[in-house]
C-alpha cells in the first residue's frame, strides 16, 4: 500500500489545478535505473494511464506503475518538502532507508 501525506496532498491539488484536465491528473512512478544502494525510482504528473499500468488511489489521489516495480512500493509514502536542503520537492519514501527517492 501507499500512503500520501498531507504535505504531498495539499501541493499535489495546487498542480493538479493548473493542468489541462485536473480529474485525469495522476502522480506516476517509474524505474529511473538502479544503483549500488538499488532502484531509483521517480514521481512525475502524468494524465494517461497505459493497459498494463497499475492504479491505486490514496488519500484521493491516483498513483499509477507498471508491474514490475511494485514490490519496491510496498509500505511507500508520497511525501512533499519544501526544504531545500532535504530534496525540495515530492519524495518517495521508502520503509528501509536506502531506497529513499525522490524527484523534484
Amino acid at each position: 500500500m501507499i500512503m500520501v501525506s498531507k504535505e504531498a496532498i495539499e501541493k499535489f491539488e495546487e498542480i493538479r489545478l493548473n493542468t489541462k484536465n485536473p480529474q485525469k491528473a495522476m502522480l506516476r512512478v517509474t524505474f529511473g535505473g538502479a544503483s549500488w544502494i538499488g532502484p531509483r525510482l521517480q514521481l512525475t504528473l502524468d494524465e494517461l494511464k497505459n493497459e498494463d499500468d497499475v492504479v491505486v488511489e490514496s488519500q484521493g489521489i491516483k498513483v499509477v506503475y507498471k508491474t514490475d516495480i511494485q514490490e519496491y512500493l510496498s509500505g511507500s509514502i508520497i511525501d512533499y518538502s519544501n526544504s531545500v536542503r532535504l530534496n525540495m520537492g515530492f519524495l518517495l519514501k521508502h520503509p528501509l532507508p536506502l531506497l529513499s527517492v525522490s524527484k523534484k
